[in-house]
């Protein structure tokens, strides 16, 4: 029986490269040549770490499925791709423990007046600012996926009441006070304090928030975005900070990235944007590894792969 080849998109390092040694020893792994092109090396590749491009696609005469180290897969989109019998696994979960500190990282800045006493100390100006504690307060989940959960854990212990919508009819965890669907959302939106959007990207959450969106929210709330920017309607948002029915938001993702230089997001005080470095830790690239070879092993079992994306739905 022939091995698999594998094919891995670029170099991981060489602590993250020695975990190979425990990938099965029916898959061959052949690294991407440094400088060169994937498109070059995918003709006999049964299985890619990494991902391949619209115009890439067609060489991939063997591919029989990709794992990405990373979450979004709007990249995946196109129709070759997502029409084919390739499998897409994403490292959704891997992400949750780095991405949720980010969340509250930006939160608890704008709570606590964490940007103002910095600019303070450029002048060594000693001076009381007012603070808001979120114990008590309600914390929407739009989404409740890894990231989700990952975030409603430690919402818990910082007292807040959870509550959460998801297009999908997940399982709500003790974490959870409460959990709905979509037609949920307008009851959801009237009730969150703080609003932590941490949902995919897709056809149907295109600026999902938008004015009506937000005018449903209590005055005064919190929004912070930490899954993908064109989830809300940037006009709208700055519309809601300018009148005040949003104190802040915390912004890990813009709808453009980089957030243009002429976007009004740059200069409102109560904005921090974060150039999109929530998923950064250095743990990431052991997990999403791990993971992969992991699903190698089902592979040559014949096994079910971990975190097979649904390409048609996008998550």
């Amino acid at each position: 029986m022939s091995k698999s080849k594998v094919l891995i998109g670029s170099r991981p390092g060489p602590e993250v490269e020695a975990m190979l040694q425990d990938a099965p020893s029916e898959v061959e792994i052949h690294f991407l040549p440094e400088g060169e092109k994937l498109g070059d090396h995918v003709a006999d590749v049964d299985i890619i770490y990494g991902t391949i491009r619209e115009d890439d696609f067609p060489k991939a005469k063997s591919l029989q499925w990709m794992q990405q180290p990373f979450v979004g897969v709007e990249w995946a989109r196109y129709p070759a791709f997502r029409d084919s019998d390739v499998r897409l696994v994403n490292s959704r979960v891997l992400y949750g423990p780095q991405i949720a500190e980010h969340a509250f990282a930006l939160l608890l800045s704008m709570t606590r007046g964490i940007l103002t006493q910095r600019d303070f100390m450029k002048d060594k100006h000693w001076k009381w600012t007012s603070c808001v504690e979120v114990a008590g307060m309600t914390m929407g989940l739009l989404g409740l996926g890894g990231i989700g959960r990952a975030i409603a854990t430690r919402a818990k212990a910082f007292e807040l009441n959870v509550i959460a919508v998801d297009k999908e009819p997940v399982e709500k965890p003790d974490t959870v006070d409460e959990l709905g669907q979509m037609d949920w959302l307008p009851e959801f939106l009237s009730k969150s304090d703080i609003l932590m959007v941490c949902c995919p990207i897709t056809p149907e959450t295109h600026k999902l928030l938008s004015h009506e969106q937000f005018n449903l929210m209590p005055d005064g709330s919190y929004l912070v975005n930490v899954s993908r920017g064109k989830v809300v309607d940037e006009d709208a948002l700055i519309a809601a900070l300018d009148s005040g029915k949003l104190a802040g938001a915390g912004l890990d993702v813009t709808y453009t990235e980089p957030c243009p230089p002429e976007s009004p997001l740059w200069t409102k005080p109560n904005v921090i944007l974060a150039s999109h470095t929530a998923g950064a830790s250095q743990h990431i690239a052991k997990r999403a590894m791990a993971l992969f070879i992991e699903n190698l092993h089902h592979h040559v079992k014949g096994e079910p792969l971990v975190n097979v994306v649904d390409k048609q739905k996008g998550y």
